[in-house]
């Protein structure tokens, strides 16, 4: 008895073997497809620039000198780029406004022109505002990419242009009763006669991914010397110095 079943378990263990083995050769797993593209999302063409630039005041100051904390640009664009070499390198464009305020430190020694020369009292705070319609271009270049070959270390630098459509000048003193005065000037005539209209300069960024520092120096002047209207009053009225350089944050969103 004992010698039928171990017959019967025998061929049983054969038969079910050789069903498996013929399962495995009628049915081979599929191979394992290895592909070099990795789902990306195309290198973004155009995006929206966010700068913010502080004036970088040297040692040497001027009769009003410029308040560097409380003195810069702050430019909002659109970037619109043109990548070359897959995108290892480019071009960006960026068409925007600039604002840009000018703060002065008061000091006892004055030689500023725009107060009106009646005014009595000390001043407590003056400013210039600007706004310009600006073209920053520039080349950049892309050091390191991620896998969707996007930029991640890169650098840039080039040029803008900028045109003045806008200014004011706006002092503040406080009164013989102890009352706070804020005065703003602003006209036409005032911007044609004191500012230079263009505004040019180069810029140079380093950055990674969304975010770069932003050095800029412009190469133009900002008074043009009152080479049309000169003060009244006597010779000893100047434009201050307005220190060209400024150092700043780039967002790219």
């Amino acid at each position: 008895m004992k010698y039928i079943i171990g017959t019967i378990l025998f061929f049983v263990s054969l038969f079910l073997n050789s069903f498996s083995q013929d399962t495995l050769v009628s049915a081979p797993a599929a191979p394992k497809v290895v592909s070099d593209d990795l789902p990306a999302d195309p290198p973004s063409h155009f995006d929206l620039v966010f700068n913010r630039g502080l004036i970088l005041v040297g040692t040497t100051q001027d009769s009003v000198p410029v308040s560097g904390s409380n003195s810069g640009t702050f430019f909002i664009g659109g970037g619109i780029k043109f990548p070359l070499a897959n995108n290892k390198m480019g071009i960006r464009l960026t068409p925007g406004i600039a604002f840009s305020r000018i703060q002065y430190n008061q000091t006892s020694i004055k030689s500023f022109p725009t107060v009106p020369d009646s005014l009595d009292f000390t001043l407590t705070a003056e400013k210039h505002s600007m706004i310009y319609a600006e073209l920053p271009l520039g080349f950049y270049l892309n050091i390191s990419r991620d896998e969707d070959n996007d930029p991640r270390f890169f650098v840039e630098g080039g040029g803008y242009l900028g045109y003045l459509f806008s200014a004011s000048y706006k002092y503040s003193y406080t009164n013989t009763s102890g009352q706070r005065v804020n005065t703003q000037i602003k006209d036409q005539e005032k911007i044609q006669n004191e500012f230079e209209r263009l505004r040019y300069g180069i810029y140079a960024r380093v950055g990674y991914k969304w975010a770069s520092l932003y050095y800029s120096y412009r190469l133009s002047a900002l008074f043009d010397e009152f080479a049309n209207n000169p003060p009244r009053g006597g010779a000893g009225y100047k434009n201050p110095l307005i220190p060209p350089m400024e150092l700043g944050l780039t967002i790219f969103l």
